[in-house]
C-alpha cells in the first residue's frame, strides 16, 4: 500500500455503525472493527480453502465458502 493511502474510510464506517446502533462510536472502535473484519475474512478463506481441498476442488468455490461460513461465524460470535 502506498504512503498516504487509507486502508478504509473511517468516517464512513463510523456513520454506518452509528446509523445501525443509534449510538456514538468511541475514538478507535472503527479500527478494532476493521481489524476484526479482516481477521474474520482471513479465517473464512482459510477454512474455505481447506473444505475445497478436501472436496477435491481445484480452487475455492462459492460452495466451499458457504460451508465454511457457519463455522467461522460461530468462532467470531461475541
Amino acid at each position: 500500500m502506498a504512503p498516504g493511502q487509507k486502508m478504509y474510510p473511517r468516517a464512513t464506517v463510523k456513520k454506518i455503525v452509528k446509523a445501525h446502533s443509534k449510538c456514538n462510536v468511541s475514538k478507535n472502535v472503527d479500527v478494532m472493527m476493521f481489524l476484526d473484519y479482516v481477521l474474520f475474512m482471513q479465517t473464512l478463506i482459510k477454512e474455505a480453502a481447506i473444505d475445497a481441498k478436501q472436496s477435491g476442488e481445484k480452487g475455492i468455490s462459492a460452495r466451499s465458502v458457504k460451508k465454511a461460513t457457519a463455522d467461522t461465524l460461530a468462532k467470531f460470535k461475541g
